[in-house]
């Protein structure tokens, strides 16, 4: 498993940071960054990258403040975000036909305590499960297997094959995710899985990261204080030709295998 040593790190005020960014997510499909002093900051640092996508709930700007917000009367956990609560590595838009291929959150102001960030390799989770237990891979593969969302969610299955021949991961693990009862069985080994392979990251005021939401999971642990995140999400800019998903060390079960 990677550590965050291991991972590609940028400072924003750097002249080359934009390159350094790119770089980074073509090799490893994420860069750790500091020097986000201050939103536009952030916001020219994206717009340098991506076509940012509007959200439900994001500012005028394109960009989300995550921050803590009062609990929704219907006690839904699409808002878990805005609360406290710990947040399980998840991918970004997992209940969208199309999610985010990017995306960007910095730390405007950390937590007193707790709030750290959970990061997951989408490509180590695949890797390991192909090693260790190629049936669940085989069921976490098979079309239209989980389902992510409410009541217009997404039918998909956790690692599908892109277009260019790679590896996508699509996955969530709370209360927004359904599976097929071939695949209930494997869920809590999932669970434990994707705990053995989560990267912790502290976040200080000004440092965040920027992901490949179709290769890596990212989550948080449970804090209290006045946290204070800023998101960002959208696709790549057309110049940049940034791979889609990931290529895994062992070849896909067949039911990812092009016939």
């Amino acid at each position: 498993m990677q550590d965050v040593g291991d991972l590609p790190h940028v400072d924003l005020r750097d002249s080359d940071s934009t390159a350094r960014i790119l770089s980074g997510l073509t090799t490893h499909g994420i860069t750790i960054f500091q020097g986000g002093i201050g939103r536009e900051d952030l916001l020219c640092a994206a717009r340098s990258l991506i076509k940012i996508r509007t959200h439900r709930d994001s500012d005028s700007d394109g960009a989300t403040t995550i921050t803590q917000r009062p609990a929704s009367r219907d006690g839904t956990t699409s808002l878990t975000g805005f609360t406290d609560r710990e947040l399980w590595p998840h991918t970004e838009g997992s209940a969208v036909c199309r999610p985010p291929r990017v995306l960007m959150l910095a730390c405007l102001r950390p937590a007193q305590t707790g709030g750290r960030s959970q990061l997951v390799d989408g490509r180590d989770l695949y890797d390991k499960i192909a090693r260790t237990e190629p049936a669940m891979l085989a069921a976490l593969s098979t079309p239209r297997s989980a389902y992510f969302g409410g009541g217009s969610g997404h039918l998909g299955a956790v690692f599908q094959q892109t277009t260019e021949g790679g590896i996508a991961v699509r996955l969530r693990l709370d209360e927004l995710a359904r599976f097929s009862p071939m695949l209930v069985p494997s869920i809590d080994r999932l669970r434990a899985l994707v705990q053995q392979q989560t990267i912790p990251v502290d976040l200080r005021e000004g440092h965040g990261y920027i992901l490949l939401n179709d290769r890596w999971l990212h989550g948080r642990t449970r804090f209290a204080g006045n946290r204070l995140m800023l998101r960002i999400i959208g696709d790549p800019l057309s110049a940049y030709a940034l791979p889609t998903g990931f290529c895994p060390a062992e070849a896909p079960p067949p039911a990812l295998r092009r016939t």
